[in-house]
């Protein structure tokens, strides 16, 4: 069934239906943009602007698409949009429609009896494997965090070296989608003096992603003498937190899949993305430190 545009007045159960879409829309994390539901739907931004605004009624496929670009089932919208498209048949026939208007769709929202199912991983290992194949399933976006006393090379498991590997590697990836990484790096410091393994590996990282037009890394000057809590999130729906011991190589996490739970890690996130320096202009201060010159 192609889109039904209106010359009229669009009937009430056409408008309720757009309302609804909106609703869904405007409480999405990261609330998507017209031109990139266009091309979830395959149509045009003309097209979207006239479905949300109740001028054109969507048919099944780019309903389905514009429900699961803003993170919803849209097996859970199926019975909504027959009905809806039921209804404007008949008014399109003058007829007083005869089916019982169906509640509106409650968007998934915060809870206070709502339970989050969490996926637990017992060590390194497990952690980064997870990690890993849920970055190179994410459709947009990759914020991650690394705030540790050592850098990742001293780490020993394959699997956390296949993790950093794999988020330039899907950064660099060639694809029509908007990409984009951010990845905030804590280097310890005693006395305003960086540590020396973690900043040699800094330069290393530089070197290594500066041409990744996708990648963007900011540094936080660390000065506890201890880890902090690692996150990485994925497109605006998982979260993964890691949890590091004592011993250098021990380290545990889990990861929740809710909306809700990962909007508040993402303010977090901008909060400390807001305030960091660029990783370039880091080491070019650190530089002009040591040589005695002003950082350009």
């Amino acid at each position: 069934m192609p889109d039904r545009p209106t010359s009229t007045e669009p009937p009430d159960a056409q408008l309720a239906f757009a309302a609804e879409l909106r609703e869904l829309r405007r409480r999405t994390y990261r609330k998507p943009t017209e031109e990139s539901l266009a091309r979830k739907m395959g149509c045009g931004r003309s097209t979207v602007s006239a479905i949300l605004n109740g001028r054109r009624f969507p048919n099944w496929e780019h309903t389905a698409a514009f429900v699961d670009a803003c993170g919803a089932d849209p097996m859970k919208w199926r019975d909504r949009w027959l009905q809806a498209s039921r209804q404007i048949e008949e008014a399109a026939k003058g007829r007083p429609s005869v089916f019982p208007q169906l509640p509106f769709i409650h968007v998934p929202e915060a809870r206070q009896d709502a339970l989050l199912a969490a996926h637990w991983y017992r060590n390194n290992r497990e952690f980064y494997e997870a990690a890993s194949a849920r970055a190179r399933q994410a459709r947009s976006e990759i914020r991650v965090t690394y705030t540790r006393r050592y850098p990742p090379t001293q780490y020993t498991t394959p699997a956390s070296a296949q993790y950093f590997r794999t988020i330039l590697d899907w950064a660099s990836e060639d694809s029509d989608d908007e990409r984009s990484v951010r990845r905030i790096i804590g280097i310890p410091e005693r006395d305003g003096v960086p540590d020396s393994d973690m900043l040699s590996w800094a330069r290393r990282h530089h070197e290594e992603s500066k041409h990744i037009l996708t990648y963007e890394a900011g540094v936080l000057r660390w000065t506890a003498a201890a880890d902090g809590l690692n996150m990485a999130l994925i497109d605006d729906s998982v979260v993964f937190l890691a949890f590091s011991g004592g011993p250098r190589q021990k380290l545990n996490g889990f990861s929740v899949e809710d909306p809700t739970f990962m909007s508040y890690f993402a303010a977090y996130f901008d909060q400390l993305w807001a305030a960091l320096q660029p990783l370039e202009k880091y080491l070019d201060a650190v530089d002009g430190s040591c040589t005695g010159r002003p950082a350009e």
